[in-house]
């Protein structure tokens, strides 16, 4: 069967209103094909108050390969929670790609059922949350069947009086044996009155399995600005690099350059109001 490489818009552009909240509720299904490729761009902005629940089912068939790539770029009035499933099947790849700013509440939750035989889940993010902000990244991936792979990569900065979320877990069942299963969180609190709430969570129920997890949340390393001022850069410029470097690595493991290109602009805007605290 040829292979082919299909791309998906999805433009969830919410309006409120200025005098009171207007609520939206959305549900989707998206379905890849044995051995077919998809890529989906999901784009979240909007304007003045709103409440969003949205969701999305995705299906992958054998072989099939899916990208999903996810700016949430709302503004500090909105409500939204959005929600999605995905069902992998042997030798397929999902690989997702997730980068918000918060709002007044906003969740984005996945839950992945893996078919291991071969199948790759790859569920990567980086949030820069400011202000009063909130953002909660919810993830559980469940291991079935043997030999399935799953890495996860999380990267947050926080500053003013924001708060950030991660619940990430993931489930080996009883049998799932060969499961390869990864976790890492890692954030910095840039300043005294921002909060990150992390519970990283592996339960494993078989035998024959590598899995590991990490949470690492912390200040901006003292040391590194140390070097890079005392070889002449200012402080703001240094706390400049060494905050966009911290969350770049998330957006260069796109694949699509068009993708991790638009990626890549969007954290270099956004974190410019990081430079300073």
């Amino acid at each position: 069967m040829q292979k082919a490489h299909g791309r998906l818009y999805i433009d969830g552009n919410d309006f409120g209103d200025e005098d009171g909240y207007l609520g939206y509720q959305g549900h989707g299904e998206i379905d890849v094909a044995a051995g077919q490729a998809l890529v989906v761009f999901e784009d979240y902005t909007g304007a003045f108050d709103y409440a969003v629940h949205s969701h999305l089912r995705f299906k992958l068939g054998d072989g099939a390969k899916l990208t999903r790539v996810v700016i949430l770029d709302e503004p500090e009035t909105a409500v939204s929670v959005r929600q999605s499933t995905v069902e992998t099947a042997p030798d397929s790849v999902f690989k997702q790609y997730v980068f918000s700013t918060g709002a007044k509440f906003q969740r984005f939750e996945t839950h992945v059922r893996h078919a291991g035989h071969g199948a790759i889940v790859e569920m990567n993010g980086a949030y820069l949350v400011k202000d009063k902000r909130h953002f909660d990244l919810t993830t559980r991936v469940s291991h079935g069947e043997i030999n399935g792979l799953t890495d996860q990569t999380i990267k947050g900065l926080v500053k003013d009086s924001a708060t950030a979320v991660f619940q990430g877990r993931i489930v080996v069942e009883k049998g799932a044996d060969g499961t390869d299963a990864r976790m890492r969180h890692q954030a910095l609190i840039l300043n005294d009155g921002a909060h990150i709430r992390a519970k990283p969570e592996l339960e494993i129920y078989a035998d024959d399995v590598k899995c590991a997890h990490g949470n690492t949340i912390g200040a901006l390393d003292e040391d590194a600005m140390f070097f890079a001022m005392s070889r002449g850069i200012p402080e703001e410029a240094a706390r400049a690099m060494l905050t966009h470097a911290f969350v770049l690595p998330v957006a260069d493991a796109i694949e699509d350059e068009v993708l991790r290109e638009t990626v890549l602009n969007f954290l270099e805007n956004v974190s410019e109001d990081f430079y300073a605290v």
